[in-house]
């Protein structure tokens, strides 16, 4: 099941860090404000695929090319170092019972306080979902269920693979400033002049199916 969510903006001029709740697999924004302007960009395009600061533009023009591939001040991933402190990178995911997380560090952390992981890489069981957690030292905890207190039994997960995605732990006990911990930045290419009218929507996919090589 995908998520969509649907924004109207008007523009400021500058970059903006869109606050989503999670990391989109593709963005669409559109500028009303300059839809009947030739040749102008008026629709930007982004997916996970591209590179930090990519996008791909549509122009409103129909006699010539019309697509162009803007490679600064497009769309980039909010990085970690825009989260809170609420928010840390996992390093490590024993496959245990009980789990045990490795992340930058647990300061701050109590026992008892939930953590919803986003993005893990290989051990995707725990992505989206919610435990209570035992804190073990400074940058280890372990996963219990919430409602029952029991240890969470991850010896048949996937082994995590560290590095290959964001690998966030979310500690919700932990108030923080950035509610949406995920999101992406609107450059100013994207975002155009001051007081344009955007919309945006913005999809995240909970699901792959993986077809492999269908050669």
């Amino acid at each position: 099941m995908s998520t969509i969510r649907k924004f109207r903006m008007q523009s400021a001029g500058t970059a903006y860090n869109l606050e989503l709740g999670f990391i989109p697999e593709t963005v669409e924004v559109w500028n009303y404000t300059k839809w009947e302007t030739d040749a102008t960009k008026v629709k930007f395009y982004w997916h996970r695929g591209m590179a930090a600061g990519y996008a791909l533009s549509e122009l409103c023009e129909d006699t010539a090319a019309n697509h162009a591939i803007e490679t600064t001040n497009g769309f980039t991933v909010l990085s970690n170092d825009s989260f809170s402190t609420g928010n840390q990178t996992v390093s490590g995911i024993t496959q245990a019972e009980p789990p045990v997380v490795t992340v930058t560090s647990t300061s701050g952390w109590s026992d008892g306080d939930i953590v919803e992981f986003h993005d893990i890489g290989g051990m995707v069981e725990l992505n989206n979902n919610r435990y209570s957690v035992t804190v073990i030292n400074s940058t280890t905890f372990s996963l219990q269920n919430i409602a029952t207190g029991d240890n969470i039994d991850a010896s048949a997960y996937n082994a995590f693979a560290a590095g290959s995605e964001l690998n966030i732990a979310k500690n919700l006990n932990i108030a923080t400033d950035n509610a949406g911990f995920y999101g992406i930045t609107l450059g100013t290419t994207v975002v155009g002049a001051n007081d344009d009218v955007l919309y945006i929507e913005a999809k995240s996919a909970d699901t792959y199916s993986n077809l492999g090589d269908v050669a």
